[in-house]
């Protein structure tokens, strides 16, 4: 059993918290019993940890779980899990332009999964990806979704040519209830407060828009959830 805060392996697993320690190993930790298990069926484990005698698994004290926890409420087991390796593009691809809020993005990831939109990139500037409220809001999404995170998508997006892409415009654009099913599509949604940047806008021609009733717009993520349903189930 670990029992000692200051572990060295412990120290390593605590740094984790912090992003640039994420990216200078291509690690991340998970926390929860639903989490680790997602995590092993993706492949993903490193190494797991918990305060109770499970095979395979370190044991640590109850002090030594609650030191690598960043929730509230301490849970069980947490993992050390690799990055995931990119993989070919999917025919639907999601493209998330300075997402900021850490459940947004999570939700999106769920969402983007539950629909089939198996790709998806995050844009430069937008929160990070393995932050532990984001990993929670997926629940598992991030281990099953094809994820380029940190992309300049001024670059990336004209690489996308046999795709149809469509930008959310909340004035302007083609209702989603009447665009067509295409082979291949890439849907992008903006930014919180500000939408699509205005640099992203210049250089695609198609948008797409949810009819509201007497409502301005939607939190982004239920509205990408909303773009995603009815594109699916054309």
């Amino acid at each position: 059993m670990i029992s000692s805060k200051d572990n060295p392996k412990i120290k390593e697993l605590i740094k984790l918290h912090q992003a640039k320690y994420r990216k200078e190993t291509n690690t991340f930790l998970v926390e929860g019993k639903h989490l680790v298990k997602e995590a092993f069926e993706a492949n993903a484990v490193i190494e797991a940890y918990s305060i109770d005698e499970i095979p395979g698994y370190t044991l640590v004290s109850l002090p030594v779980m609650k030191k690598i926890c960043k929730t509230d409420t301490v849970v069980t087991e947490v993992a050390l899990c690799k990055i995931n390796e990119i993989k070919p593009l999917s025919d639907n691809i999601l493209i998330l332009d300075n997402i900021q809020d850490p459940g947004n993005l999570g939700t999106i990831l769920r969402t983007a999964k539950a629909f089939k939109f198996d790709t998806v990139i995050i844009s430069k500037g937008s929160c990070d990806l393995y932050n532990d409220k984001v990993i929670r809001s997926s629940q598992g999404a991030i281990f099953k979704l094809n994820i380029l995170n940190n992309i300049d998508l001024l670059s990336f997006i004209p690489t996308l040519n046999d795709y149809e892409i469509y930008g959310t415009n909340v004035r302007n654009g083609t209702d989603i209830k009447d665009i067509k099913k295409e082979k291949k599509i890439a849907i992008i949604l903006g930014n919180e407060g500000n939408g699509i940047s205005k640099e992203i806008s210049n250089i695609i021609d198609k948008n797409i828009y949810i009819k509201l009733d007497n409502m301005e717009s939607l939190n982004v993520s239920i509205a990408g959830a909303i773009i995603m349903y009815e594109y699916i189930n054309k």
